[in-house]
């Protein structure tokens, strides 16, 4: 009998994994449910890492977009340069975290079977009242991004949307819960509305197949 019921929650979960790959094929975005790539241990082993990294205020996005965040940098992906970790222990073990084996197989399903992908950046938002990200393309930091996962770490707070545009005719509005995890593709603008009370926490990546240099090119004048 045990192994029945164990084998049925076996076949919910693959087929809920199969949903959201075909949501995320569909419409370019998907909201996984809490629970099922991080448990709340697993939030709160980023949230009390997440302390031990200096933070940035970041007013100006890699394309110029204007946003008011707050970041902390666990990895970085420089023009010209390969991924690679932050300063300090608490980066490298927020990105183990991430790279678990059970974590990596059930996103690897959600996003269409990979052989296996890359975290090319990883950061956590702070955003207090008052705080935004403007409207932006990921795929502008890097050509190489794929999709982001974004997990939301915190529960008070209003305001706050991540609000994604497919076309100049389409919006989807998300206000995702305590745990739960966003994954969009980096080829659609997006934002996250002003906040308007409490405080908005989130760790964001960006998975990709490639794993070399950034291949973004900076373009410099000389007078």
């Amino acid at each position: 009998m045990a192994r029945a019921v164990n084998d049925k929650s076996r076949l919910l979960a693959e087929e809920a994994l199969t949903k959201y790959r075909i949501e995320l094929l569909v419409k370019g975005t998907v909201l996984i449910a809490p629970q099922t790539l991080f448990t709340d241990d697993d939030l709160a082993r980023v949230d009390q890492l997440q302390t031990e990294i200096p933070e940035e205020e970041v007013r100006e996005g890699d394309a110029g977009d204007s946003h008011s965040v707050f970041v902390k940098r666990v990895r970085v992906d420089l023009p010209g340069r390969p991924p690679s970790n932050a300063h300090g222990t608490a980066p490298a073990q927020i990105i183990e975290l991430l790279e678990r084996k059970h974590r990596r197989l059930t996103l690897k399903k959600i996003l269409g079977g990979w052989s296996d992908y890359v975290i090319r950046r990883c950061q956590i938002h702070r955003m207090p009242t008052g705080s935004f990200v403007g409207i932006h393309l990921d795929a502008e930091s890097d050509p190489d991004f794929e999709y982001a996962v974004i997990v939301q770490l915190t529960r008070e707070f209003e305001g706050g949307e991540f609000v994604i545009y497919p076309s100049a005719y389409e919006q989807y509005v998300f206000r995702p819960p305590f745990g739960s995890v966003l994954v969009t593709t980096c080829r659609n603008r997006h934002e996250v509305k002003p906040v308007h009370a409490g405080e908005r926490r989130s760790l964001v990546y960006f998975c990709s197949k490639r794993s070399g240099a950034n291949r973004r090119i900076i373009e410099s004048s000389t007078s």
